[in-house]
């Protein structure tokens, strides 16, 4: 709320634009998968990913999908 009514010491909430990174090893598993088991199937599948947000300033954050990106617990 202090950014709100002009406090110099707190910066407004931006939009941070991140760059993605796909890991090798999901390219190789979504081949697996697309191949064996989703196969025609066109319909979006749950993956997980890892946002980063901790490198030095100016880099941007990055969106890191892994081989486990495809290792959802359904519940």
């Amino acid at each position: 709320m202090a950014a709100a009514t002009g406090d110099p010491g707190l910066s407004k909430l931006q939009f941070a634009p991140f760059s993605s990174a796909l890991d090798v090893g999901f390219w190789h598993e979504l081949t697996q998968k697309k191949l064996n088991e989703y196969r025609l199937d066109e319909a979006p599948k749950d993956i997980k990913g890892y946002y980063y947000n901790g490198d030095s300033a100016g880099l941007p954050a990055r969106l890191t999908l892994e081989f486990s990106a495809f290792d959802i617990c359904k519940i």
